[in-house]
């Protein structure tokens, strides 16, 4: 009932007016029976008599207004309002003054002002019902010398206005109510139409359904992947057991826990429906989401082929400057003329075949799959042999570079192959002497052992040589991505793979701010099962 100040609240006046009809007949019945004087005090019959009538009569013309219409809602108010206040301190008037039953019909009348208008027409028609109270309780008063009406007077008035604010504030209260339930609902509302377009424009198809296969909802690429009979629009009857019985056993089976959650069909195209309860007021129901596998299988088969593309079209752009090399050694190998001259050209043939014979191997080893030998390796150790093996073979070739090692005093036990292990660190460690150009010409590596964040180990490989650049960051564990002139671009990429076949991960840090020079790489690899680890460790001790 109760609405904003400025709306028109005909719901509103029409119950008041209810209300105002009833209070009248009762006016009326008081006023013809003997029950009157007692209930009310009548101090003036007569009056009390025709004012009651009158208040019947102006109720029913004002519930002939309402249903005519004639008058706007604004004007059609006050006048409610207007007869409200006049009648009833008639009858306060003819009663003796404003006490017992009609004061309680006088605060009912102001809140109904307060209600119907709000604001400041409120308040007013609460003044005037006041200062109309009071001058009927000095009047009486003056009148009657034995009756003292002005205490009983000064709380009816007091209850009109707080009647009237309450009203008013609870009117304001119920509009922030209503706004932010008007907002709400527009939001759920935008977020409903929104989740269905989004539904609607998915290439995945979506069916609700009851659990006997009662479709409550399909999109149309569900439509499309049932067949052509599920492309038609439903009927409100429609059971999926018309458009795939298949789907519909799957079903049925899945809520007996007799299925599994997801299952492939190949009819009438290959495709994958998998089902999820949720639970609604009207009972459980089934999501079915259906992926086409058909397209899935489409766009690996484009993948492989573009893949395949660029495979031959790289390798054939490394193998061609060698071939074009050995070529030209073996066609000036017939015109040389001393030893010497055929030595070079034959180093020259034999350079660049061994060149084109480990592409071939790396290219090789980048589309085998990885035989994956783990076992439990403490690192520390294992390490310790790795730097020293590295150190004697840099002594030996008269290479000034210098390796350090960081490892922690406990045991670092790893689930891992070893001979991977080998080829990642000693490939990272070749990036870094072939890419690696320190300004004083010494290259310096770091190897750290350390607990990772995500749990097992991780191995650090730092160097102190330029930093790589940002735009070749994103591309450098792609096949065939190089940057060096004698590289096949398989390295990384092949140390990733074999880090990934054994449960690891093999990144490239972020550059260190602090410093200006450095490219760290990170091997995470698994922890050793506990129970092996542990008595690993009380055998070492």
């Amino acid at each position: 009932m109760i609405q904003p100040a400025g709306t028109e609240n005909w719901r509103g006046l029409r119950l008041a007016n209810a209300y105002r009809l009833l209070l009248a007949l009762a006016l009326t019945a008081a006023a013809l029976t003997d029950r009157g004087p007692a209930v009310f005090g009548q101090a003036n019959a007569s009056l009390f008599m025709v004012t009651a009538w009158a208040y019947l009569f102006l109720a029913m013309a004002f519930e002939w207004l309402l249903e005519l219409r004639i008058l706007p809602f604004r004007p059609q108010a006050h006048l409610h309002t207007a007869g409200d206040l006049a009648c009833l301190m008639l009858i306060a008037h003819a009663s003796g003054g404003p006490e017992g039953p009609i004061a309680l019909a006088l605060v009912i009348a102001i809140g109904i002002a307060a209600v119907l208008h709000g604001g400041r027409a409120a308040i007013g028609y609460a003044a005037i019902g006041v200062l109309l109270v009071l001058g009927e309780a000095i009047y009486a008063s003056w009148t009657q010398t034995d009756a003292n009406h002005l205490t009983n007077s000064g709380f009816l008035g007091a209850a009109l206005l707080l009647i009237t604010v309450l009203v008013i504030a609870f009117e304001r209260r119920a509009a922030i109510w209503e706004h932010q339930s008007h907002a709400r609902e527009r939001e759920v509302r935008y977020l409903s139409e929104l989740a269905l377009r989004v539904i609607e424009q998915t290439d995945n198809g979506i069916v609700v359904s009851d659990p006997e296969g009662r479709i409550e909802y399909i999109n149309a690429a569900a439509r499309q992947m049932l067949g052509e009979r599920g492309a038609a629009d439903l009927a409100d009857d429609h059971r999926l057991p018309d458009l795939h019985p298949g789907v519909c056993d799957a079903l049925r089976a899945w809520h007996a826990g007799n299925g599994g959650q997801q299952q492939d069909f190949d009819q009438p195209r290959r495709l994958r429906a998998q089902f999820h309860r949720i639970e609604t007021a009207l009972g459980p129901r089934a999501l079915i989401v259906l992926l086409d596998l058909s397209a899935e299988d489409e766009r690996v088969r484009r993948d492989k082929l573009a893949a395949l593309g660029r495979l031959i079209a790289s390798i054939a752009h490394e193998v061609r400057n060698p071939l074009s090399s050995i070529r030209q050694a073996a066609e000036l190998l017939p015109e040389s003329d001393t030893p010497e001259e055929r030595e070079q050209l034959t180093q020259i043939i034999t350079r660049h075949s061994d060149r084109i014979n480990r592409l071939v191997e790396d290219v090789l080893g980048a589309a085998r799959s990885p035989a994956v030998n783990a076992q439990n390796v403490e690192l520390g150790d294992w390490l310790e042999r790795f730097a020293e093996t590295r150190r004697q073979a840099w002594k030996t070739a008269g290479k000034p570079y210098v390796m350090a090692l960081t490892a922690p005093i406990e045991p670092a036990f790893a689930r891992v192959d070893t001979t991977h292990l080998w080829q990642v660190i000693d490939n990272l460690c070749d990036n870094a002497e072939r890419h690696a150009r320190p300004d004083d010409g010494r290259l310096r590596l770091r190897l750290r052992l350390e607990a990772a964040t995500r749990g097992g180990w991780q191995i650090r490989v730092c160097d102190n040589g330029p930093r790589i650049a940002a735009e070749d960051r994103s591309a450098l564990f792609e096949p065939f991505f190089t940057t060096h002139s004698q590289g096949t671009g398989l390295g990384l990429f092949v140390s990733r793979e074999l880090a990934l076949a054994n449960r690891g991960e093999l990144v490239l840090e972020e550059p260190d701010a602090s410093r200006e020079t450095g490219n760290c790489f990170r091997l995470c690899l698994p922890a050793a099962d506990e129970a092996i680890e542990t008595a690993t460790t009380q055998a070492r001790e």
